[in-house]
């Protein structure tokens, strides 16, 4: 508790001790209004607007330091909890962050990568990553496994394929460089689904729209959303605008 009160004094620019007994009054089921009221005098003066913020930050706060034990112990349990990945987890100040942590550890159907892990693929996957020289189809021959399914080169190629794209999904600090990338540079694109013109009619302002992720308000984001939702917008992230080919552009950042 002392590291989320002292966490919430900072955010609310507050002394420690008003935040623990405003913490208190809340966990005994006094609300909001009553406290800034009424109790002035035990917060320290605490106003209204500090003590909403509070009350939604110490549920979140609470919530992370839960998650984050549950995640410890889990990943503890499998045995692969490295002082390096503990140390990462314990500094986690978000919930995002967290799970993309814990994100390789969860206990998940088998995928194609595992799949072709299973059938001796990652040494290929890893070959074709580090050196783009590499002729993938000549060295595709050397991992024909057709027992376990790989029985030419394309699907060998895709097994690769796909240990990779789940190496990438699952790498948090990759994740969070993307995450912070496309929210200042991305940009959503909305576009009308074929036929839908009609029945699609109040959302025309969006029928061909380009605009800054980080400038687009609650509202626009909303309506873009139901009418994807209506099956009449299709939705799509550019990650890079500026760029003619985007995609190029993020396979240079895993690089």
């Amino acid at each position: 508790m002392s590291n989320i009160s002292a966490r919430l004094a900072t955010e609310l620019n507050a002394q420690e001790q008003q935040v623990i007994a405003a913490t208190k009054l809340l966990d005994e089921g006094s609300t909001v209004p009553f406290i800034a009221r009424y109790r002035k005098e035990v917060t320290g003066g605490l106003d209204d607007t500090q003590l909403r913020l509070l009350e939604q930050r110490l549920s979140y706060l609470r919530e992370l330091e839960e998650r984050r034990a549950f995640i410890l112990t889990t990943i503890k349990s499998q045995d692969k909890l490295t002082p390096s990945l503990a140390a990462d987890i314990n500094n986690a100040d978000s919930k995002t962050e967290l799970e993309d942590l814990y994100l390789p550890y969860k206990a998940k159907r088998r995928t194609k990568g595992q799949i072709a892990i299973e059938a001796g693929l990652e040494p290929l996957a890893d070959a074709l990553f580090k050196d783009a020289s590499l002729d993938p189809e000549q060295q595709a021959t050397s991992y024909l496994n057709p027992e376990a399914g790989f029985a030419d080169e394309k699907t060998v190629l895709d097994g690769a394929k796909f240990i990779l794209m789940e190496r990438f999904a699952e790498d948090a600090k990759l994740l969070a460089k993307f995450r912070s990338h496309i929210s200042q540079h991305g940009q959503i694109e909305a576009s009308l689904v074929a036929g839908q013109e009609q029945a699609g009619a109040k959302y025309r302002d969006y029928f061909e729209h380009q605009e800054a992720l980080k400038k687009v308000p609650s509202h626009r984001a909303l309506a873009m959303l139901r009418a994807r939702n209506e099956g009449v917008l299709q939705l799509s992230i550019n990650p890079e605008p500026s760029s003619e080919n985007p995609s190029q552009y993020c396979a240079q950042m895993i690089a």
